[in-house]
This record gives C-alpha cells, sequence and structure tokens, in this order.
C-alpha cells in the first residue's frame, strides 16, 4: 500500500512540474503557516492530494466528492472564510482560493488544539504540547471536524488516558459519535497524510521556506470575471 501511495506522489510532480501555476498557489498558502508550526507546503500538497484523490475527483466529477473542490471544503467552511459559494460561481474549484483557505483553515484546527479552546457549549479542546502530536490532531479534525476530535479527548481523558496523544485519542472515535466506517476513515486519513508529506518533502519542486514571508493577496488563476461551473466534464471556469 505505501508503495502505492508514493506512486501516487510520483505521478503528482510530474503533473506539478507541467503546472507551475499550481505550485505557486501552495506556496503562497503556506504563508499562512509560522516558522514554529509543524506544517508547510508539503504538509498542503499531502492534502491536496488526498482530498483530490490525486486529480481523479475532477476527471470523474462524480457524486460529492468532485463539488467540493480542490481541498473538498464543505460550504459552511468555505464561506466562513469568505469564499463564494454558488451553482454559478464557486470559488472552491480556484486553486489560488481554495488553497488559502485550506491553509488558513488548518492552521486554526492546529491552534484549536495548541490550547484549551471553546468550540461549543459542552465541547472544549484540550491542549496539545507535542507539535508532532497537535498536528496528527489538526489533520483528523480537517477531515472529521474539530467538535468530534475534542470530543474524542473529552472520552480518552475520561477513561484516565492520555488525550493529547492521538494513537490514544483516536481509539475514542466511536465514543464521540463515528460510526465503524467513518472511525476507519478518520484513522486512515491521517496515516495517509503522513506517508505523501514523507514523500513530498523528498521530491516535491515547491518551496518549504515559502511559509517564513508574508501572505500575498490572493489572485485568481482565472481570467477577470471568472466564474466557475460544474458541466458535464467537469468544473470550468468561464467569463
Amino acid at each position: 500500500m505505501k508503495e502505492t501511495k508514493k506512486a501516487y506522489v510520483d505521478t503528482w510532480i510530474l503533473a506539478e512540474n507541467n503546472d507551475k501555476h499550481r505550485v505557486k498557489a501552495l506556496e503562497n498558502a503556506s504563508r499562512h503557516f509560522e516558522e514554529k508550526d509543524n506544517l508547510t507546503v508539503n504538509t498542503l500538497e499531502a492534502i491536496y492530494g488526498q482530498e483530490s484523490s490525486f486529480g481523479t475527483n475532477f476527471k470523474n466529477n462524480r457524486g460529492s466528492d468532485a463539488g467540493a473542490g480542490h481541498f473538498q471544503l464543505e460550504k459552511k467552511t468555505a464561506e466562513q472564510y469568505n469564499l463564494i459559494v454558488k451553482k454559478d460561481n464557486d470559488q472552491r474549484f480556484d486553486i489560488d482560493y481554495s488553497s488559502d483557505v485550506a491553509a488558513r483553515y488548518l492552521k486554526d484546527l492546529y491552534n484549536y488544539f495548541s490550547k484549551s479552546t471553546v468550540l461549543s457549549s459542552t465541547i472544549r479542546t484540550i491542549p496539545v504540547k507535542d507539535t508532532k502530536e497537535r498536528k496528527k490532531i489538526a489533520l483528523a479534525a480537517y477531515n472529521a471536524g474539530q467538535g468530534r476530535i475534542a470530543q474524542a479527548q473529552i472520552e480518552a481523558e475520561k477513561a484516565g488516558e492520555n488525550p493529547a496523544l492521538w494513537d490514544i485519542a483516536k481509539e475514542y472515535l466511536r465514543q464521540a459519535g463515528a460510526n465503524e466506517k467513518k472511525e476507519k476513515i478518520i484513522k486512515e486519513y491521517v496515516v495517509s497524510i503522513e506517508v505523501y508529506e514523507q514523500e513530498f518533502v523528498l521530491k516535491s519542486p515547491a518551496d518549504k521556506e515559502a511559509k517564513n514571508k508574508k501572505p500575498k493577496p490572493v489572485k485568481s488563476s482565472g481570467e477577470e470575471g471568472c466564474h466557475w461551473v460544474t458541466l458535464d466534464q467537469g468544473p470550468v471556469c468561464i467569463d
């Protein structure tokens, strides 16, 4: 399975070599991360590859997976970060906008678990000091939502376990409301991102130091007046 994942990354790298704009978009988005964060442009590449099934979502354009754009941002999340999400204009399909929001969202998730953060009247995150563990928990939250992951932490703590360790917290996903299928998806998601990121670190042409610079204002990859619509052949930018 790991060799298959490596092959996915190799194919993706070849595509990136032919799409410099995509690399630049992810580099710019990574500027939302701080130098001290255990997050880089390679983290974004790994998430992008996973969420888009390495491009097959857009080639096939079938079902809900194809309808949430490059980073599978839910409509509510995208609008929370001020993206336009309409039938005749969905910025989740614009790599500049979607990667920018994905980075900001991941950074926020990472911060939520850096300190005790109130998510609702009944749910509060438990701080994770170790940045590697916090990263795993933030990635799980990207997939499953911060509320469910925080609830898993709470359940682990109730059981007398260490809620700041992902390998512990993940065993309480069922108690946090995840069914058997979703529990498996969340666990596999974190592992997949870690494998993909390791490969991108070794092979990607993206600038890992880009995050040490200030973010640039986002500019659409399309022409002025570009609107993203979904046609039979997939998402298309039209004027």
